[in-house]
């Protein structure tokens, strides 16, 4: 199986923007299996889920969209989980809140990376 050739850095941000919204989703299992929840809650992981894939599909084909894209979706969703870290009441919501608001924090770091930069612009960077 052929890898991706794409840096280090291109790699972390795809993995970043496709893995918090997964880990989200599995937090979210938590008062749906436990409290009997409605499915309504995984509104926001999917819709995160969605356009990080979009971003992460449009870097592995190097558009120069995607960096852009990429940069909203992480100011977004950074900001919709540091309101989270306030409002939440329970320990790890607040924990995770937390990590994510971090993660995308650094997602939108890596998307304006040299490295990336040249990924998808080339020698035009």
């Amino acid at each position: 199986m052929r890898s991706w050739q794409a840096p280090v850095e291109v790699k972390v941000t795809a993995g970043l923007l496709v893995g918090l919204p997964v880990a989200w989703a599995l937090l979210d299992l938590i008062p749906v299996l436990s409290a009997g929840s409605g499915l309504t809650i995984f509104r926001m992981p999917a819709l995160a889920l969605l356009l990080g894939g979009v971003v992460v599909t449009g870097l592995a084909v190097k558009m120069g969209s995607a960096r852009i894209g990429g940069l909203v979706v992480a100011v977004v969703f950074a900001l919709l989980h540091a309101f989270l870290l306030l409002a939440a009441a329970l320990w790890w919501n607040k924990l995770f809140s937390g990590l994510s608001f971090a993660g995308y924090g650094y997602a939108f770091v890596l998307l304006n990376s040299m490295p990336l930069k040249r990924h998808i612009l080339g020698a035009q960077a």
